[in-house]
């Protein structure tokens, strides 16, 4: 559906009934009348209509036949049907063939206007879902799935295709649920060979006695419960990509033997006394801050500086707001097999926009699939969000209208004082010049706390 006004085809035998219309309707619509079927089909054959107002009754026929037509040749345009006499089954009937509503003679201002306004919404709504879905794709082309369209997406995707070929280690810092994953994955699709492995470990979530057997790999025996030989994650990653996700967890120990994989480009599993050659990639993350953990003694310095070959920052979700509407459609684009089609209004998308999300990227992913869940409408509106986000943007609003309360008393406060300055301290001057009476004068002074001294 266009975004100018909308093009409307009133399918009307009645000359009061289109008159009617058109005093309704105009000038907010364009308006191209029919008087009956043959006239309508004409008009349809040459040129596309937002909506057809399609009476019931016409001279040539019944307006459900050119309604059935109209599903066969153009099964999305919307047909609001309209007829004198209403019953149960001509209702269902008229839905069952697809019509967007069905109004009865005569015809009620308001409910037709609720009507055509219902169409535009799921209309306008459709086509900004259009919009986004290909900017998310956009996007995703050509930042390897990365989704956003802010500056600093932008910046971080243009770091991103320079590192291209290259086996520079990379250091991404950025808090928890920002997407460092996804953008190590980006760093990796960008490389032609698509047999080139890229192997994630998290570090945070494997026990440390396990995690140095799950890195370096350990032969048969090494250790209790080591019933056969296992590859480690680094040598696995041999010719491709490994990443290391929360890369401060490690113990000072670990990261010791780290530093010595990572310079020697070798690898000794638990329980062998021979090397194992692994030429890879090490993309390493973390949400800690490394300066810090240096200087406290908990993280190595040689280590970071092997690490921070490239280091790139990934900022925070509420530093680029203008990325959460393409990321809302490509989650609900994603969930869309298991929830189906929906839609987020105007209202709730705003919310969605202004709140901190702490949680960042993994937090939005959480609250948008709760909210599918939770509600079964097509198009999710404020009322659909979590309370806690309505909360907040009440908190907001409350902050923001006494912050305006406090301006506009000290605009008050000193338009009163330079009135009653200029007028020498007669106050029958000051307000006649104000345009208010002396007794209101005298109550605003003291609403507030305005002293005589402060007047001269």
């Amino acid at each position: 559906m266009k975004q100018e006004r909308l093009e409307i085809l009133v399918v009307e035998d009645q000359s009061s009934a289109r008159e009617a219309m058109q005093f309704i309707l105009v000038p907010k619509y364009k308006l191209q009348f029919a008087p009956d079927l043959k006239e309508a089909r004409t008009q349809l054959n040459q040129k596309n209509f937002d909506i057809v107002m399609l009476d019931m009754e016409l001279p040539d026929g019944v307006g459900l036949d050119l309604l059935k037509e109209i599903r066969q040749s153009n099964p999305n345009q919307e047909v609001i049907m309209v007829t004198a006499v209403s019953s149960v089954n001509t209702v269902v009937e008229t839905m069952r063939l697809g019509a967007s509503d069905y109004l009865t003679k005569p015809v009620d201002a308001k409910r037709l206007l609720k009507a055509i306004e219902k169409i535009e919404n799921t209309a306008r709504l459709q086509w900004e879902k259009t919009v986004l879905l290909q900017k998310v794709q956009e996007s995703q082309e050509r930042y390897h799935g990365v989704v956003g369209q802010s500056l600093a997406v932008r910046n971080i995707c243009n770091t991103v295709s320079k590192l291209k070929g290259t086996e520079t280690a990379i250091l991404l810092i950025g808090e928890s649920g920002v997407g460092k994953e996804v953008i190590a994955t980006a760093i990796h699709k960008q490389e032609e060979n698509i047999l080139r492995p890229f192997i994630a470990v998290n570090c945070a979530a494997i026990p440390e006695n396990l995690l140095e057997s799950e890195l370096f790999g350990h032969e048969k025996g090494a250790f209790t419960g080591a019933t056969q030989a296992r590859v480690g994650k680094f040598v696995q990653a041999d010719k491709g990509d490994i990443f290391l996700d929360e890369i401060a967890c490690m113990s000072p120990t670990l990261q010791a033997k780290l530093l010595r994989v990572l310079q020697d480009k070798e690898v000794e599993p638990l329980g062998s006394t021979k090397k194992v050659k692994s030429n890879f990639r090490v993309i390493a993350a973390t949400n800690q801050n490394i300066q810090t953990m240096i200087e406290k003694g908990t993280f190595r310095q040689d280590l970071y500086f092997r690490l921070q070959g490239i280091e790139i920052y990934i900022p925070p979700l509420r530093a680029r707001v203008e990325d959460i509407p393409l990321l809302v459609e490509h989650l609900l684009k994603t969930l869309a097999p298991k929830f189906g089609v929906r839609h987020f209004a105007q209202d709730a998308m705003q919310i969605l926009s202004e709140y901190e999300w702490p949680g960042n990227v993994r937090e939005l992913k959480n609250t948008v699939e709760n909210i599918l869940i939770l509600s079964r409408d097509e198009i999710i509106h404020a009322e659909h969000l979590p309370p806690h986000l309505n909360r907040e943007k009440t908190k907001r609003d409350s902050g923001m209208f006494a912050h305006l309360r406090a301006n506009l008393k000290n605009f008050e406060r000193d338009v009163i004082i330079t009135a009653i300055k200029r007028n020498r301290g007669n106050k029958s001057r000051a307000s006649k010049e104000l345009g208010i009476s002396r007794s209101i004068l005298y109550r605003k002074m003291r609403a507030l706390d305005l002293e005589e001294n402060e007047l001269f």
